[in-house]
């Protein structure tokens, strides 16, 4: 069964509303079927990223979530966000980082209170959903370990789990970070988007560069190290999650490889297609792999 936790108010645009369960068909009026089936078991929640509706959101994490091949299955819940466009690209993009974060206090509150039976928590992101789950663990209790964080191409400073999420960071066990040069989009979103959203939000600019296109700027202790993706994969900013029908899933384990390899990824099956379909499936793979470190 799937499920998902949606924060919209509106199927496409608008702000925040309220949390509503869901299957991805309809909405339930309690959470009481989602709560009894992760009593006792590992919970994997994971979140889209920007300029996504609540149709595409549901159907890219039904069909990322179709690749993480891991034998017991941990309950999977899709965070559904309203992180629509509605401004010119690069303003939006930073301006949207207040909606991720009060969905991700709403979102971290309803776990606080309700998933402390649960036997471990995960939390992966995609782009801009890493403030939203960020936000989310900050907002846990000190008591709610959180087991892994898995940051796809995060669209946040390089030095966000240092201070602005420093607590947030300190909750988690196992901290895995995807990032690719070839991510065009955070190239041009950073220094220049957080430029406009310095000025507007916080009064000063922020020129950073960002954590899912040159990685942590300092080692922390629990980020388990991998290198960038290799930039003859050309790995970009959409490519980690599936936006039409993927190809088949890779053989675990999935690493990152020397970010100077002139090949494609091992682990591929022959039947996998040349062009770029693979590529969620490597992320889902990958998310896969981290999951099932000891």
């Amino acid at each position: 069964m799937d499920w998902f936790l949606d924060l919209r108010a509106w199927g496409r645009g608008g702000p925040v509303g309220t949390l509503k369960v869901s299957d991805g068909t309809k909405f339930y009026a309690d959470a009481n079927g989602l709560l009894n089936d992760i009593r006792g078991r590992d919970v994997f929640l994971m979140t889209h990223g920007y300029h996504v509706d609540r149709e595409n959101g549901t159907r890219s994490l039904i069909q990322w979530k179709s690749k993480l091949e891991i034998d017991a299955q941990p309950v999977f819940i899709g965070v559904l966000w309203p992180g629509d466009c509605v401004l010119p690209i690069f303003i939006d993009y930073v301006w949207e980082g207040s909606e991720a974060e009060k969905s991700g206090t709403m979102l971290g509150e309803f776990v606080r209170d309700n998933f402390g039976f649960a036997a471990s928590l995960t939390f992966g992101s995609h782009s801009l959903g890493a403030r939203v789950v960020l936000q989310a663990i900050q907002t846990l209790a000190d008591s709610n370990r959180v087991r892994n964080l898995i940051l796809l191409a995060a669209a946040i400073e390089d030095d966000t789990l240092l201070h602005e999420f420093n607590g947030a960071a300190k909750k988690v066990d196992r901290v895995s970070i995807v990032y690719s040069l070839e991510d065009h989009v955070l190239q041009l979103a950073y220094p220049a988007g957080n430029l406009i959203g310095g000025l507007i939000e916080r009064g000063d600019p922020n020129v950073k560069a960002a954590l899912g296109r040159l990685g942590p700027s300092v080692p922390m202790a629990n980020i388990v190290p991998n290198p960038r993706l290799p930039s003859f994969w050309k790995y970009g900013h959409t490519d980690y999650m599936p936006t039409h029908p993927v190809a088949e899933s890779f053989t675990l384990p999935v690493k990152v490889p020397d970010p100077n390899i002139q090949a494609l990824p091992s682990g591929m099956v022959p039947t996998m297609a040349p062009g770029d379909t693979w590529k969620p499936c490597w992320s889902s793979g990958y998310a896969a792999t981290r999951w099932l470190l000891p």
